[in-house]
């Protein structure tokens, strides 16, 4: 009833036009009544037009039935029975809190312990060759407490001191070498003659003399690059790590340098660093530090070596200072190892031989730049026309060998030469 009340104020300024809209709606709410089942008791009566202050006032009677369940009704029906219902929800409804989501079993760390983000959150120090030296930096960071710099530093004396055993073996290598020199020159100096002079039996027969002389004195040079053959993948390893680190680059980074070089992810400004490091490198190879010497080498490979310093330079000139303090360090390594393998006792401690302090003719004399430029080229040029030549003896042999036979006699060869000759005085008498 209170309803009806509610409607009566709400339509009594109501012009007849706008009657005829709420006509039309409510037959639009009455046709949706068959398809529901549920408004079909509802009614509207309007009451008779009677003037009232030259208003017209119309009256909303409903008339309520009970109400049946129509389990195939329609979205629109039921938005149209909830309007409809009196029943409203109470205003102080609170809905049950949405239960709490499950916790992760593992909490990723991101932080470690000096507070600073952990590679492996940033997406470093994984399982490759470079994301274990990564690790192994980390380590010694976060563990021992040292700036980056000194981290850097442990590691490559700590990686160093792992390919010792292999330094001691080359040594002794070298030294078991430097003994035998002067007979090796004099056998090496004989096939080269042998090879410049074409004669390929005694090349052969010299060459044969030499490695025979190798074998029995258990001389083998290919033991020398061992150390430089292990440290290649080591180097690339750690060198690509530091450059990771430092590319990303990693915070702490900023501020783990030393001196100077206070930012280690940036290059040196002074180009100090690029600098000591390649007169290190330089150093190394003079003094054929891992078994390497440029003494040793032929004339081509010492001066490559020795002109590589100058080649890179330029280009690591633009390096990360992280990336030449690991360099560097192992430079200065590699120098202090030499000097303390020069001890005597030490040598007599590790099994390395005393070099033998030969004369200087009985060792290979020492040429300049140009003679060994010349020498070079001269035997590159024999050794081409040595190839020439045997290629055109090969030539002949093949041709020889396919083509028809020539006659080389002037007799029959395949009869006996009596019988030839008998047979021809015959005829002549």
């Amino acid at each position: 009833m209170a309803a009806c009340l509610r409607h009566v104020k709400v339509l009594r300024g109501l012009s007849s036009g706008r009657s005829r809209s709420v006509k039309k709606q409510m037959s639009v709410l009455n046709a949706a009544q068959p398809s529901c089942r549920l408004l079909s008791s509802l009614s509207l009566s309007a009451s008779r037009r009677a003037p009232r202050g030259g208003q017209h006032v119309f009256v909303l009677t409903t008339v309520t039935t009970p109400v049946r369940w129509n389990s195939g009704a329609t979205r629109t029906a039921s938005a149209v029975i909830d309007a409809a219902s009196d029943k409203a929800a109470p205003t102080d409804y609170i809905p049950p809190p949405p239960p709490l989501p499950e916790a992760p079993s593992e909490v990723p760390d991101v932080l470690n312990a000096l507070g600073e983000q952990t590679l492996s959150s940033v997406g470093l120090a994984g399982w490759s060759p470079a994301g274990l030296v990564q690790q192994g930096l980390e380590a010694l960071h976060v563990s021992a407490g040292l700036p980056w710099w000194s981290a850097i530093l442990a590691g490559t004396v700590c990686v160093r001191l792992c390919m010792f055993p292999l330094v001691i073996k080359s040594q002794r290598n070298v030294a078991h070498m430097h003994n035998h020199m002067p007979t090796m020159t004099r056998l090496q100096d004989k096939f080269t003659q042998a090879r410049q002079s074409g004669n390929a039996v005694e090349a052969a027969r010299a060459g044969n003399e030499l490695m025979e002389f190798m074998k029995r004195n258990e001389i083998k040079p290919f033991r020398n690059f061992l150390v430089p053959l292990a440290q290649v993948p080591v180097f690339l390893s750690v060198f690509i790590g530091l450059r990771q680190m430092a590319n990303l680059p990693v915070e702490s980074m900023k501020t783990g340098g030393l001196l100077w070089f206070t930012d280690l992810t940036l290059p040196d400004q002074f180009y100090a660093m690029p600098l000591m490091t390649m007169a290190t490198f330089l150093l190394t190879i003079e003094l054929g530090v891992d078994g390497v010497k440029a003494g040793t080498m032929n004339h081509s490979m010492k001066w490559f070596m020795r002109c590589m310093p100058i080649i890179m330079l330029p280009l690591i000139s633009n390096f990360p200072s992280a990336m030449l303090c690991y360099w560097f360090t192992s430079n200065v390594f590699s120098l202090l190892q030499v000097l303390f393998l020069k001890i005597p006792g030490v040598r007599k401690f590790f099994g390395i031989e005393q070099m033998v302090h030969h004369p200087p003719s009985a060792l290979p004399k020492k040429k300049g730049f140009l003679e060994g430029f010349r020498d070079s080229m001269s035997n590159a040029k024999l050794a081409q026309q040595m190839e020439e030549r045997q290629r055109v003896d090969a030539l002949k042999f093949q041709k020889a060998g396919q083509g028809p036979i020539q006659k080389t006699y002037t007799y029959d060869p395949t009869k006996a030469r009596g019988a030839n000759s008998a047979v021809s005085a015959k005829s002549k008498s």
